[in-house]
Order: structure tokens, then sequence, then C-alpha cells
């Protein structure tokens, strides 16, 4: 084999090797990020809303979403303009024709999301300016108008190929709506069930009809496989018990809490849901049942995550604290402030406490810890002590938490 056809065939082993390290890394740090590019009709960016401009508000608006907390990993989207990490390294060394194909090969498919805004049928505005005896009119246009439309398409590797259409709007009336109400579109179709946990969290806030939020979560659940178990149909049945504690039916919250369980065993926000509403409705043994579910054994917990272990010692603190067991409640607060020193709630309900078991001066110690830990205040919709205050009597209405512990 002559010297410039080995050089040629080492070249193609190390162009080779390179490029599927390149797609190695892109997979791993990339995973859950969709690029986004843009695309905008003439007349649309002479307004004003160039591709950048629309990126930006799409973009601002999908992390407002995916930022509501959340069990569930919110999906990363970003302009084109920002690189994925195999494609800047590719260009750098050259190789991304060779990526390309490689990507092919293996049949790794980069998610990408294409958003173009179209203006269909555009129709002038004219003004008449005179007309003549033999009848003819002169006209003067002083502008045009067009329905918009936002048509998103692209893939994701668990939804597959997609496309949406965002429309019914006119050039001259609000694009950033249309924009967002695609942003909201698109995470509905990426990770529906954030989309759903933030609309009905922005409806509730504002005050809005909850109606709509409570169909489309109908919907999804119609939509969910009928298999025994499913963790993803337990966490929209979850989801919809908390919009039954917003309606204040207690029934539904509880059959919908109920069904959470039954659908995923081992997810813990069901059981800590329904231990929340049997203390309302004074079932406080059912309550530290189903807490200690959740909490039991303590060297190997249902969930490692440390505030949803918090709240299951401090919903079983409450209960305790109800059944007269002082000495046991204020353990399972201590607990609770262990489990999550940032916590403003425990100190509420711990104080609460106190001051039923004739200690008023450290109840308000411990009250002025909770309107310390206030700065770390964040609404929590998917789990009820996190969303609301607990009255612990049950012909009370629940009261959605604000941004402040309540006051003595």
């Amino acid at each position: 084999m002559d010297p410039a056809t080995l050089a040629a065939l080492y070249t193609a082993l190390y162009t080779a090797i390179a490029t599927l390290g390149l797609v190695a890394t892109d997979t791993y740090v990339n995973a859950n990020t969709m690029y986004l590019d843009t695309t905008v009709a003439e007349g649309v960016a002479e307004e004003g809303y160039e591709p950048s401009v629309v990126d930006g508000i799409f973009i601002a608006e999908v992390k407002k979403i995916t930022s509501t907390p959340s069990l569930v990993a919110a999906p990363v989207i970003q302009s084109s303009k920002a690189k994925p990490v195999s494609a800047a390294l590719a260009q750098a060394a050259g190789l991304e024709s060779a990526l390309g194909a490689i990507q092919g090969v293996m049949g790794v498919i980069p998610p990408s999301l294409v958003a173009s805004v179209i203006a269909e049928d555009p129709k002038k505005r004219v003004q008449v300016v005179k007309t003549s005896a033999d009848g003819a009119v002169a006209e003067h246009v002083v502008g045009e108008e067009a329905d918009l439309k936002l048509v998103l398409t692209g893939y994701d590797p668990k939804t597959g190929y997609f496309y949406v259409t965002v429309e019914g709007r006119s050039a001259d009336e609000d694009v950033d709506e249309l924009i967002r109400e695609a942003a909201f579109e698109s995470v509905l179709k990426l990770e529906p069930y954030l989309a759903m946990l933030y609309d009905l969290s922005r409806r509730a806030e504002a005050g809005e009809d909850l109606a709509p939020a409570r169909a489309r979560i109908d919907r999804a659940v119609a939509s969910e496989p009928a298999a025994i178990r499913h963790g993803h149909r337990a966490l929209l049945e979850n989801l919809r018990g908390i919009l039954a504690l917003l309606e204040q039916n207690q029934v539904m919250a509880r059959r919908d809490f109920e069904k959470a369980i039954s659908s995923d065993p081992g997810q813990p926000i069901g059981y800590l849901n329904l231990a929340f509403l049997n203390v309302h409705e004074d079932r406080y043994l059912d309550a530290i049942q189903a807490v200690e579910k959740v909490i039991h054994p303590s060297y190997w917990p249902m969930t490692g995550h440390r505030v949803l272990l918090a709240t299951g010692h401090i919903i079983k603190g409450v209960a305790e604290t109800e059944m007269g067991r002082f000495r046991d409640a204020e353990e399972s607060f201590r607990t609770a402030a262990r489990l999550n020193p940032e916590s403003s709630e425990v100190y509420v309900y711990w104080s609460r406490m106190l001051r039923k078991s004739g200690r008023p001066a450290e109840a308000a110690r411990k009250f002025d810890l909770a309107r310390q830990n206030a700065i770390y205040f964040e609404n929590f919709p998917e789990m009820a002590l996190m969303y609301f205050w607990l009255t612990e009597q049950g012909q009370e209405p629940l009261e959605r938490r604000l941004g402040m512990v309540e006051e003595q």
C-alpha cells in the first residue's frame, strides 16, 4: 500500500473517530436541548419583528413556562445561533460534513424547532381621494394588513416529528401574543405536563376560570395508555386533584389523589397530597398512615427529594399536633427543618403547635424564623402543602398561599 493511500486511510479513520466522539458529546450534553431557528415574513420583519426579536420573545416565554417549580425536568430551548457542542467542535475541526454523515448512519437526529411567522392573504387598505364626473375613483393605499400565523415544525426524540399552527391574528394585532401562544403550544407538545402545570398555576394566580385547564387535563388523562401503572398519568391525576382543591371540591380531590397513587404507587406526591387532605378533614390517623408510606423506613424512604420528605414530616407534625401529641409533633417539625432549612411553612406550623401546648414565647421565636425564611418562599403547584395553607378544619375553605407566611 503506497504512503499516500495509507495516509488517506489514517485521515479517514481519525475523522470517523473524532466525529463519533462529537456525536457522543452532543448526545450527552444536549439531550434535553432543542435549538430554535426562526423565519419571518418580510412584512412582519419590517414592523420590527426580525428573527432575533421573535427568538427572544419565544425563548423568554418558554423559560417562564418551564420555570414553574416541578418534579419534571424542563426542556431547554435556545436560539440556533448558540451552536450545539458537536457542531461547534466539528466546525473548529473542519468536520462538519463528516458529523452530518455519521449522525445519519447512527440514526442520531438532533432535536430542532423551526418557527415561521407567515403573512397570508395580504389585503390593501384604501382611502378614496376623489370621484371624477365620469365616475372614476382615485384611490390612495394607506397600508396593508394580512392574516398572520406561526407554524412550528420540529423533531424531539420523545415526541418524534411534530407540526403545530397558531393562527387567527392580524398584522395590526399583538404579534407578541401570537409568539407567546406559540411558545406555550411548543411546550405543550414537548412537555405537556409542564405546560398544563404552568397554565393551571397562571389561571389560579390571575383569578381566571379554571374550566379550560380542567378540560385540557381531562383530555390528556383520557389519551394516556390504559396500563395498570403509568407514571405520567399519575402526575396528571395529581394535578387534577390540586385543581379540585382550588375549586373547593374535596370529594373530587380525594378521588384524583387516590387515582394518582393507584397509577403510580412509587410516586410520593399522591400520598402527601392525600395526607394533606386527610388532616384538613380531621382524619389524622389516615394522614399519618399515608405520610409514613413516603418517609419510612428512614434509611430507605420512597424518595430522596429532601423537600418532599420535609413536607411529609410537616404534615405528620400537624396531624400529631391536632391529636395532642405535642412531643411527637415537635420531633416531626425538627426533622422537617433539618431536611429543608429554607422552609418557612415548617416554622409556621411549629409555632402553632407551641401556642397550643402553652409555650407562647417559643411560638413567637419560631414564627420569627418563618418570617426570615419567607425570602425563600415559592409556590409548588404539585404539592398541596406548598400551595395552600392547611387550616386543619375541613369546614374552612383552603386558601392558596401567597408570597408570605400567614400572620399570627
